[in-house]
């Protein structure tokens, strides 16, 4: 398995700190992520990307949508299932053998599983398929203060049907599902998502929420425990706010 991680181009510091602290990955790849303030909404809108100006999205949503939707276009072009980091993920120690075997044991039919996802909001899952469902809660601040032991910890993984996930931490998608979801994410537009617990219907800020909108309906999977998990810290997000204007570079996308 070899997982590529996306991270912008003048982000050094994310880069070495995702590679020393998941030095245990065999041939980690980076892929330079779309820088989003390079782009006009207007720009956007004229190659379809987007449906309106999507005022909700900042720069740094944008981006990242932009980073996502050109992998997913990459695994359905090459056939090839593609795992996929954020900059800030860290990976268990054991990530590589342990997600090989979770895959092998999906159906054939799988379209992707997530391996982590944001603790400060909730996970829904099926825990008893056709029977009822399952949300949970998380404590993000014992998180941040024990990623070291979270690498270490003795993990028998197994999978359940996804219904919500925050976050675009760590996934692998294979071309069927990349496929479905560049159907169902271009153009990005307004839509809705209801959260469970949360009790609340959501708009779409980030390309987080139109998956979840789109997880029910397709073979999506959720490994737990997470074999990744993100610090998520706010202040450092690249998503969360725009990125500055001196850093903007237009990279290459097809269209």
């Amino acid at each position: 398995m070899q997982v590529r991680f996306l991270n912008l181009d003048w982000s050094e510091d994310r880069r070495i700190t995702f590679l020393n602290v998941n030095r245990h990955l065999t041939n980690p790849v980076r892929v330079a992520a779309t820088d989003g303030s390079a782009y006009s909404r207007q720009d956007l809108r004229d190659v379809h990307v987007l449906a309106n100006e999507m005022p909700g999205y900042t720069d740094g949503a944008i981006g990242c949508a932009l980073s996502h939707l050109g992998e997913w276009e990459l695994a359905s072009k090459t056939n090839s299932v593609l795992t996929l980091a954020e900059d800030d993920a860290i990976l268990h120690h054991q990530f590589e053998p342990l997600a090989e075997a979770v895959l092998a044991s999906l159906p054939a039919d799988w379209d992707i599983t997530q391996w982590g996802w944001n603790f400060d909001s909730i996970l829904a899952f099926d825990l008893l398929p056709g029977v009822s469902p399952c949300v949970g809660v998380f404590d993000q601040a014992s998180l941040r203060a024990n990623t070291a032991a979270f690498q270490n910890l003795p993990l028998r993984p197994t999978t359940y049907r996804l219904q919500r996930s925050l976050g675009t931490l760590c996934q692998s998608v294979s071309p069927r599902g990349a496929a479905k979801l560049l159907k169902h994410c271009l153009p990005i537009r307004p839509m809705d998502a209801f959260y469970p617990i949360l009790n609340r219907i959501l708009p779409n800020t980030g390309i987080d929420s139109m998956m979840n909108e789109l997880y029910p309906r397709i073979n999506a999977y959720v490994c737990l425990p997470p074999l990744a998990i993100t610090r998520n810290e706010h202040a450092h997000s690249t998503v969360q706010k725009s990125i500055p204007a001196e850093h903007a570079e237009v990279p290459a996308m097809s269209r």
